[in-house]
């Protein structure tokens, strides 16, 4: 998928069966196809270097996942995932304003990133800015309607902002 045209067509229309889907499960089908574009580079060496990020990422070891990912945006400074999962790992170690920084970023490449839309939702939440987070997540829930913890946290925040209602 190495033609800009066809990968945003078919972007665009995973993004439409998304905000169709009908169930968690579809929508966990169609979410993960999407990641699956999101993911892919166009370069091996790209790949590599993610590859190598995800593993240090999966055993936790975030120091080595973030030379990686500083590698990977480094090169690949259009690649959308590489910005996604090196603010995950900022997030992780605390470092709000890089994080923050990083997925300024992603939603620049990809403005429909609802997992980043979530994660800054979070870090909003954090610092204090409920407003903030609620209008991320009602933002991420018109994408994935289906957006694990999305829909719970957006209905909390609503009644800690707007009240209840009559």
């Amino acid at each position: 998928m190495d033609d800009p045209k066809i990968r945003a067509v078919v972007l665009d229309a995973l993004f439409t069966d998304l905000a169709r889907a009908k169930s968690a499960d579809e929508a966990k089908s169609v979410s993960g196809a999407i990641f699956r574009v999101w993911m892919y580079s166009g370069s091996p060496s790209v790949d590599l270097l993610m590859g190598r990020g995800l593993d240090a990422f999966a055993e936790k070891d975030y120091d080595r996942a973030l030379f990686y990912f500083n590698e990977v945006v480094a090169m690949a400074p259009d690649f959308v995932e590489g910005w996604d999962k090196r603010a995950a790992i900022h997030y992780l170690k605390d470092d709000y304003a890089a994080a923050l920084k990083d997925i300024e970023r992603v939603l620049k490449l990809e403005p429909r990133h609802f997992s980043a839309m979530g994660g800054l939702a979070i870090m909003l939440r954090d610092l204090g800015d409920k407003k903030g987070a609620l209008d991320l997540y009602r933002r991420a829930l018109k994408i994935n309607p289906w957006l694990d913890g999305a829909e719970q946290a957006e209905k909390s925040l609503s009644i800690e902002i707007e009240g209840r209602g009559i």
